[in-house]
């Protein structure tokens, strides 16, 4: 790290020896590439984000219908019922308010099936107040059953749709089209609209004042204000609407191996990620809905670490996912662990077992409970054996399976399974997993366009199958490669480096910086870094090293914003040691010229030294006063 951590666990101490021993397992290579392996998330434009909640709200996602809470994502498809008040954060900034005795489809976002770029809202009943984000190039449309509202530009309005069709249209700022079967207009900022029906004429077009609003829009005027905190510039561009709350539940501190991570404040010594909270069925996967404030960026995007003396911290990372974890299931056990840069388990020391990986278990029959952290084991035995197999070893010889035991991609239960969760061991079988990630791929791309992405794997290496040989394994790719600006498919997997706490397989390979890696938390763009090797930058301020190179050499670049150019004074300069003297106001070749040290040495003294050299000598002095030889010898005696 970079940095001193500043909740840094008083248990670090007692904690190394176990985390020593239990980073051994560490050292295996990572399981050869699968389709499982692949799996690399979603488009996080694609879901929304509940930024404020107040009342009863209700959420229908396909067959189920459950309350709404902070915690959960939400994607096309879903009906939002609402007696109480909320507002839903978009990708690009937008937000959506909506009132009591509300309900709304979201319809598309950001993309439709014929690839345009559109958010659509189906209004039922109700009232919508919609403030525009700042960078989208969507167009961001609301339909109601008299006809539909389409905004123009950046822009605020208000929606408000009545259960016998009648609809009013407010716009604050911006310019809002609005058409129906039998018109078409356009409103400007401070005028409103109002609609019987479908075939109504859209000539009833009136002034406002924006001053007279009622408690809903006071309420929602301050609830689409936008902040602007510390996360703002620490975390992927595609997250930053959603990082507010990361500002006042946690602190940002730099590492060395993964740049900007995040650790939340106030949680228990074992607290650990995807621990508080519940399981959902959704279509996707297992979703995981926390009431933790920060739960939505940090538990569906990025991925987690544990170290020693640190404690947990999240790593942020683009794509989205109903859950970063790896799922297992061993003899009516489940079992979920959070999934760490490399697409493997976490690893972390605390409790009885002595460290290991971090899973977090509880009986099958349990696993739809409302809040899981009850039922989870702390049975050393238990989590001890849980995790069977590390997935891999050091040789690969013998025909030994080095598939790890457990799923890396979302795990796909039906409402039925997870309503009997004795049947949840259906969803754990390898075939029936494949078959239902492609079945969820195809129908998503052919609802709304949603594309899961996957990353190309490298095929495995050769073996050596001699004991004891050195394998090389297969490339490991760190978990996530974000896709360039304007682009649908990752860019090329960059190179991996290992743990900080452990020695991570390959290390004899040069371990890149994380801006080599692509790391996306960093501001600077990958093309731009053309200046020397941080081993050439570290010798800016020494005096002349490199000199043969043919390339500017660091010295050189030490000295850009001097007045004469860097290769005068590299070759015309006189020695380092007259160089020194270069900010005096005397030249170097006069100073050569002055008298010799010891003629300069009396060029302080206040009287001149001519004077002193008139003066009569000592020998000349001394007769004068000189008496005869009797009176020199009394005065001898009086002394």
């Amino acid at each position: 790290m970079n940095e001193t951590f500043r909740n840094s666990r008083w248990l670090a101490a007692a904690l190394l020896p176990a985390a020593l021993l239990s980073a051994a397992p560490q050292t295996t290579v990572a399981p050869p590439a699968s389709e499982d392996g692949s799996y690399q998330g979603e488009n996080p434009d694609r879901y929304a984000m509940v930024r404020v909640l107040e009342g009863d709200v209700r959420i229908r996602k396909g067959d189920l219908d459950e309350d709404l809470s902070r915690g959960t994502p939400v994607g096309e498809g879903d009906v939002v019922e609402s007696r109480g008040r909320g507002v839903l954060q978009l990708g690009d900034g937008s937000r959506i308010a909506f009132a009591g005795a509300t309900r709304f489809t979201v319809a598309a976002l950001f993309t439709t099936q014929k690839g345009e770029k559109q958010v659509l809202l189906r209004l039922d009943y109700g009232r919508l107040r919609i403030q525009l984000g700042g960078r989208s190039e969507a167009r961001f449309r609301v339909d109601t059953p008299s006809g539909y509202a389409t905004c123009l530009d950046d822009g605020a309005f208000s929606i408000e749709a009545e259960r016998d069709r009648t609809t009013r249209l407010l716009v604050y700022s911006g310019h809002v089209a609005f058409a129906n079967q039998r018109d078409q207009t356009t409103v400007a900022a401070g005028d409103r609209l109002t609609v019987y029906s479908p075939e109504d004429s859209l000539d009833r077009v009136r002034g406002f004042n924006t001053y007279d609003g009622d408690d809903f829009d006071r309420w929602s005027a301050r609830a689409l204000v936008v902040r602007r905190g510390e996360s703002w510039d620490r975390v992927p561009a595609e997250l930053r609407y959603y990082s507010d709350e990361l500002d006042d539940h946690g602190h940002w501190v730099n590492s060395s191996e993964y740049g900007w991570v995040w650790q939340p404040d106030g949680v228990a010594e074992d607290w650990r990620p995807y621990y508080d909270g519940r399981w959902a069925p959704y279509s996707g996967g297992m979703t995981w809905i926390s009431a933790e404030p920060w739960a939505y960026v940090a538990y569906h995007h990025g991925r987690w670490h544990w170290s020693v003396g640190v404690g947990w911290f999240w790593i942020p990372g683009v794509y989205y996912s109903p859950a970063w974890v790896a799922w297992n299931y061993s003899s009516g056990y489940c079992g979920w662990a959070p999934l760490g840069y490399y697409n493997t388990p976490c690893h972390w020391g605390y409790g009885a077992w002595g460290g290991g990986y971090c899973w977090n278990v509880v009986s099958v029959n349990y696993i739809n409970v409302v809040n899981v952290r009850g039922r989870i084991y702390s049975d050393a035995n238990v989590l001890r054996t849980f995790g069977g197999g590390t997935g891999g070893t050091a040789w690969t010889g013998g025909g030994r399976d080095l598939t790890p035991p457990w799923r890396r991609s979302p795990l796909i239960v039906s409402p039925t399974e997870f309503r009997n969760p004795g049947q949840i061991q259906t969803a754990f079988r390898p075939e029936i997993h494949r078959d239902r990630m492609v079945a969820y791929e195809r129908q998503a791309q052919a609802t709304t366009g949603r594309t899961v992405f996957r990353r190309d794997m490298a095929p495995p290496r050769g073996v050596d199958g001699r004991p004891g040989a050195v394998q090389a394994g297969p490339q490991r790719v760190p978990f996530e490669n974000r896709p360039a600006s304007g682009q649908d498919r990752p860019v090329p997997s960059p190179r991996e480096r290992g743990f900080e706490s452990r020695p991570a397989p390959g290390q004899d390979r040069p371990a890149p910086s994380p801006r080599e890696r692509g790391f996306e938390s960093r501001p600077a763009p990958a093309p731009d870094r053309t200046a020397p090797a941080p081993r050439e930058r570290g010798f800016e301020s020494r005096p002349a090293p490199n000199q043969d190179r043919p390339a500017p050499a660091p010295r050189e670049r030490g000295f850009d914003s001097r007045p004469a150019p860097a290769p005068e004074r590299r070759y015309e300069a006189p020695a380092p040691r007259e160089r020194g003297f270069e900010s005096r106001p005397a030249p170097t070749p006069e100073r050569r010229e002055a008298p010799a040290p010891r003629e300069r040495g009396f060029e302080s003294r206040p009287a001149p030294a001519p004077e002193r050299r008139e003066a009569p000598a000592p020998r000349e002095r001394a007769p004068e006063p000189r008496p005869s030889g009797g009176e020199g010898r009394g005065r001898d005696i009086r002394r």
